[in-house]
């Protein structure tokens, strides 16, 4: 390999370890029982096909989007704001690809037919930048998956109005455990 090259890496990889967490989203306590629900939903309900491109935001070291793979083979793309959880999930899983979160997604256009949020919708900082990039990085025909905690008064009205100004609508909510889960997708042209 050549020198230029080796160092532009270590300096891509040094970067990437010295960025603060906590840029997209609320760590909070409970989000690790939450997370195990919306992995075990994903798991039973959600269905995928062979060779889908499948972002997952808030992987959590990876082992639900394993687990996923393991079931489909999927082409994963994992997205975190934890470099030691990305660190960790890397390690036991090589084959996917991985990105810290930045609500500027460095994927191109219509690239994903599905994107997973494992983390609870209203803990993130900035809904409406994120909801208009993933609908910036969502195929025509895909689907964004996403869950709020029940607990959380008029759920489905504020994601209806952070939706309002997309091209995205809400096409199924599901109430599962203490949580609703929502599925959206393309506004179909008429």
């Amino acid at each position: 390999m050549k020198e230029k090259k080796l160092i532009h890496q270590w300096i891509k990889k040094v970067e990437f370890l010295n960025r603060p967490d906590e840029t997209l989203y609320k760590h909070r306590s409970t989000d690790i029982l939450y997370t195990k629900w919306m992995s075990q939903y994903v798991l039973k309900y959600i269905h995928f096909k062979f060779h889908e491109k499948v972002l997952c935001i808030g992987c959590h070291g990876g082992k639900w989007v394993s687990d996923i793979d393991k079931q489909v083979n999927i082409k994963g793309f994992i997205l975190d704001q934890s470099i030691r959880l990305l660190q960790h999930a890397m390690h036991l899983y090589p084959h996917f690809n991985y990105d810290i979160s930045n609500y500027q997604l460095s994927y191109k256009n219509r690239k994903f037919h599905k994107v997973i949020i494992n983390q609870p919708f209203e803990s993130f900082y900035e809904q409406q930048l994120l909801l208009t990039e993933l609908e910036r990085v969502l195929k025509k025909k895909g689907s964004i998956i996403l869950f709020q905690r029940k607990s959380f008064i008029l759920s489905k009205q504020n994601l209806s109005q952070l939706i309002e100004h997309t091209n995205l609508e809400i096409i199924q909510s599901t109430a599962y455990k203490n949580m609703v889960v929502y599925e959206l997708k393309h506004k179909i042209k008429q």
